[in-house]
Parts: C-alpha cells; structure tokens; sequence
C-alpha cells in the first residue's frame, strides 16, 4: 500500500481517532528509537537547525531527516528560510542543514560560498529534478505544434491572454522568491508573454487545476518529480536546448545579445551544510550525506498533501515506520564509519 492509498483510508471523518491510532505507531517506534540512541550523542550542546521552505517535497525531506536524527539522540530545530537566503544562512551557521538545492535554480554567490568552503557539498538526493516550461493538454489545442517547437507561440499567444496581459499572453510562474529567470528567458527569446508569479506552491497548485476544470490553455513553470503529474496532463513546452554558458554569456545560445536564451539546465539535487556540522555533529553530518528520498515516494507524498488534502507530518510519520530498514541503513553506515 502507498502513501495515497494509505491517505485514502485514513484520512476521513475519523482523522482524529486516525491521527490517535498514528501517533501510538509513532510513538512505540520513537520509543524504540530513543532505547537506540547512541551514547555520546549529540557529541556537543544545541539543536541541529534544519531549513524548511515553502515547498512540499522539501519540507517532507526536512522532516523525514530531522526524525532520524532525533532517533539517534540528536535535537533537532526548523528553521523557515527562503529559498535562496537558505545557502547563506548555511555560510553563517544560522542554518545547518538543508536537503533540497537544484543545480538549475542557484541564488547568486552560491558556487563562491561552496567553492571556498563556507558550505559543504553533502552529497546528491538521488532523486532526479527537472524544471521546464509545461503546455497543459487545452494549450496543446490551441497552439498545435507547442509540444515541438517553442516558437508557434508567437502564432497563438493570444490563447493565453488575460484582461492583464492582453495583448501578451500570460504564463504562469513560480512565486517571485524562486526566482526571475523565466522574465530574462522571455525577454530573451523575444516572447510576447508576461511572467505573472504564483503565491506559492499552493498556489500554483491551484491555478493548474483550475485552468484545467475551466478548459483554459495554460503555460506554466514547473518541476519533476511531483504528485500534480498523476492529475494533470502536462506536457513540456521544448526551448532552445540548454548549452553551458547561456545563462551569463551572450555568444552562448540562440539570442547573441541576450543570456537566458535557452532552456532549463538539468537539475542535480544536493544537500548542503554549515562547515561546522561537519566538526561538531560528526555523526548526524554523515546521516545527512547518507539521506535519500526516491522520486516516486516524493511524487506520492505532494500529491497526498497539494491534491488530496493530507497534512505532511502524518506522511512522514508513516515513511519513517514503513521504511524503518532502509534509513537504519543511514544510520549504521554512519556508525560504521565515524
């Protein structure tokens, strides 16, 4: 049984009985958990501070790994941080960890600050990201031809207009603290779109169902994997193909006098750490490096949570009984190695 389907079952008129039946699992697998906490840990004072974002699939990894580390004795705080002030945050030892970085969205200064060792690299998630322009099945009917070539936009863009935007078309991006890249790539790209931000997650969440319960065409910015893929039909839009350097020299891409005249770079999803984790949490810094989290179980946990309307912890609680053996693992390893 997955975690949807288990969403399926608990989650009903009896959440509270539900939510009491969780928490005694829960709480004779954390009982078991402290009788295995390792002697010497924490090897020094103070919680280990953890970045939680306003993202689905990060706040579950977050969690998922601050439960691990407080099996082993570790305390463990989470911290809210944005999304690009999180790697700072990390540089100043506000932050100690975060499990979730993509490689085609960095803030500016993030290569500097791992490159000279103010954060530590702690290794890949495992699970493989995508970010692209996505056609929704309304705006492939419209605008024949979308799914092969990003140029017979400039034919049907007005398909996507709103009172808003019109004459331009409007697509739909991600909330503005992700990031402006698709302004720059439509400038670029000489698009007649306007780049209008969600809210949020939620939010984004949202209007694709929405356009799709109102048959309206819809261009959006979005990212694999994700639970919304199981609902919704979206199909990616493909740019000009992305080339090292298009995003900081002119002479790379399509647009001489432009950078962002390509599509998303392939994402790599990595870990990050405080150096000082490293030297005074060695143990938990090595459970971090360990930490996965497959694509399809975080494609199951956002659907649960953005489409079927289930809170988060309750997810977690159920990963971290259901897979008990595989982030012991992560734990032994660690030991075996400190």
């Amino acid at each position: 049984m997955n975690i949807t389907e288990k969403h399926d079952n608990q989650i009903n008129p009896r959440r509270n009985l539900v939510r009491m039946a969780v928490a005694a699992i829960i709480g004779f697998g954390l009982s078991g958990q402290a009788a295995n906490a390792v002697e010497g840990i924490p090897e020094n004072e103070g919680a280990i501070k953890i970045a939680v974002a306003d993202n689905t699939g990060q706040l579950f990894q977050a969690y998922v790994l601050g439960q691990v580390l407080q099996s082993v004795g570790y305390e463990v705080e989470y911290v809210a941080a944005g999304y690009y002030p999180q790697v700072q945050g990390l540089a100043d030892g506000d932050l100690h960890m975060t499990t979730s970085l993509w490689s085609s969205n960095m803030g500016e200064g993030w290569m500097n600050l791992f490159e000279t060792g103010q954060v530590l690299d702690a290794g890949e998630t495992h699970h493989a990201g995508v970010e692209a322009w996505y056609a929704n099945d309304k705006a492939l009917e419209v605008c024949p031809g979308l799914d092969k070539n990003w140029e017979v936009l400039n034919n049907c863009v007005e398909a996507f207009a709103t009172a808003e935007t019109f004459p331009q078309g409007r697509f739909l991006d991600y909330p503005i603290e992700w990031g402006d890249s698709n302004q720059k790539r439509i400038a670029a790209l000489n698009l007649p779109l306007v780049s209008q931000p969600s809210g949020s997650e939620g939010a984004l969440i949202s209007e694709i169902n929405a356009a799709e319960d109102r048959e309206e065409p819809l261009i959006v910015q979005f990212w694999s994997p994700h639970g919304i893929f199981a609902d919704v039909n979206l199909t990616p839009v493909p740019l000009p193909a992305y080339a090292e350097g298009c995003n900081t020299d002119p002479a790379v891409g399509v647009n001489p006098d432009a950078t962002y005249d390509c599509d998303w770079a392939p994402a790599r999803v990595w870990k990050g750490a405080w150096p000082g984790v490293e030297t005074n949490y060695p143990l938990a810094y090595r459970i971090l490096q360990n930490f996965e989290v497959t694509g399809p179980e975080m494609a199951q946990v956002m659907k649960a949570v953005d489409t079927l309307g289930g809170e988060i912890q309750e997810y977690v609680d159920v990963w971290v009984v259901d897979n008990k053996d595989h982030w012991q693992g992560w734990v032994d390893d660690a030991l075996a190695n400190r």
